[in-house]
């Protein structure tokens, strides 16, 4: 009799665990297809298909295309900048050289007119950055498109062609 005990107790204990182990298996299988499936069929972002429809349109002009075959670029130098970054863990700085690339003479007047706006601007928003935000080329790259669009907001029209850093050192 305490031998028919023994393999009872063992039968019914050894046949649970693998169905438990096989619910669980195809549970996780479940939601792994489920997350696959929803990044396949995830639509691009708006702003890269906006893009591509403003660029395939012929009634829409792109500026820059126009202005690059007027001559050779016009560029200006901005001061050497050294900013303190962001971050609070430990204390990092930016030291950076700038070039502008202006659309115009017209443009370059205009741009010098503004100067301490601009550096004030740069200097700002290369303050307000973390060094994981700059430290990779798209986050440089990022910094560049900001930096391009709020300094043609303060200086007024479309002035500023591109920004290039012919020195970026971060410590």
């Amino acid at each position: 009799m305490a031998d028919e005990k023994n393999e009872d107790s063992g039968k019914s204990g050894g046949g649970l665990l693998p169905i438990i182990n096989l619910v669980l298996l195809v549970l996780v299988l479940a939601v792994g297809g489920f997350v696959a499936w929803k990044m396949l069929n995830m639509e691009p972002p708006a702003t890269e298909t906006a893009k591509s429809e403003v660029t395939s349109t012929d009634e829409t002009a792109i500026p820059e295309a126009e202005d690059e075959n007027t001559g050779p670029p016009i560029m200006m130098d901005i001061d050497d900048i050294t900013v303190n970054l962001a971050d609070t863990e430990e204390s990092r700085f930016l030291r950076t050289k700038i070039k502008l690339e202006v659309r115009s003479e017209e443009a370059k007047i205009k741009v010098t007119d503004n100067m301490v706006k601009v550096n004030d601007l740069i200097i700002t928003l290369l303050a307000s950055k973390k060094f994981s935000d700059i430290r990779t080329p798209q986050g440089k790259y990022a910094l560049k498109e900001d930096m391009v669009y709020r300094l043609n907001r303060i200086i007024g029209g479309k002035p500023i062609k591109s920004i290039y850093f012919t020195d970026f050192v971060s410590q």
